[in-house]
């Protein structure tokens, strides 16, 4: 075999991930944040589009969740096709969309599963349809226990468990079932520096945390979550360990963010072009 066609054949295996997410006709969050993020650190997306939306830098003016059954012809005909080494899952906006999901992470129990739990848009707009209370059970009961590594913001992770100490919230989430939690610390009220914080289980049932630390930066950034749900996934599909994966998808996304541009009138954009 020529050294062409043996190129061809890795290219032909190249990393493929999953995922499902609402779409941002800003391009600013959700499955464009994915595809753009994915495809910097030489990744395919194969995007399942949950929900749509009208929407722009400052806030989510309406949602409309896909029918269920177009979703679930989407995700049947894609997975029986294309294997995929990871599966990302953002905006889910109603309940039939959660217990889909659900049924899909069941069907391939040993893909790591990366799960930004987005309740509430940059704005303060509700993103779910439905009985909020509900659509968090779900939450909880189907997605979080199948789960890898969950990167809920301070105020997501907060709604989720409804506890208030961001250690008992960690804790919570990983008595639930899931692997891994990185708690992004942007929402808090420190000035100077946003604290995400890293929490897993040891060996002996020990719940231990590592803290990444970056400066402040100056905007309201829209989609930094689903870039850095999106960048995890990157890395933990190729196996790297969890503190190594979550650290460089923390470096990417900052350096998205430090590049951000201005689009609209008020939430910047990460720019997922720049090369880290």
């Amino acid at each position: 075999m020529t050294k062409s066609h043996l190129e061809a054949e890795s290219d032909h295996h190249a990393n493929t991930i999953l995922v499902f997410a609402g779409l941002d006709p800003s391009g600013g969050a959700g499955i464009s944040a994915d595809i753009e993020t994915l495809s910097n650190l030489n990744t395919h997306a194969l995007p399942i589009v949950t929900c749509l939306t009208v929407q722009d830098t400052e806030n989510v003016k309406r949602i409309e969740p896909v029918d269920k059954k177009l979703l679930q012809q989407q995700v049947e005909t894609i997975t029986q096709d294309i294997t995929f080494q990871a599966i990302k899952i953002g905006l889910l906006s109603n309940a039939d969309i959660i217990k889909l999901v659900a049924q899909t992470l069941l069907i391939f129990p040993n893909v790591p599963v990366i799960f930004d739990p987005i309740l509430r848009a940059g704005g303060g707009a509700r993103l779910t349809n439905g009985d909020s209370n509900n659509i968090l059970k779900l939450m909880r009961e189907k997605i979080i226990p199948l789960t890898t590594l969950i990167t809920p913001n301070s105020v997501e992770a907060r709604m989720l468990t409804g506890k208030k100490n961001l250690n008992d919230c960690a804790e919570e989430l990983i008595q639930l079932g899931c692997e891994n939690v990185l708690v992004t610390g942007e929402h808090e009220n420190d000035p100077v520096t946003v604290c995400n914080t890293l929490y897993s289980v040891d060996d002996r049932g020990q719940l231990n945390s590592i803290f990444y630390r970056y400066p402040r930066l100056p905007h309201k950034y829209h989609g930094s979550g689903c870039t850095l749900a999106s960048a995890s996934s990157v890395y933990i599909s190729q196996n790297m360990p969890i503190a190594e994966a979550v650290q460089r998808a923390q470096d990417f996304t900052y350096n998205t963010l430090v590049h951000a541009k201005q689009l609209g009138k008020a939430q910047f954009h990460p720019d997922r072009t720049i090369k880290s």
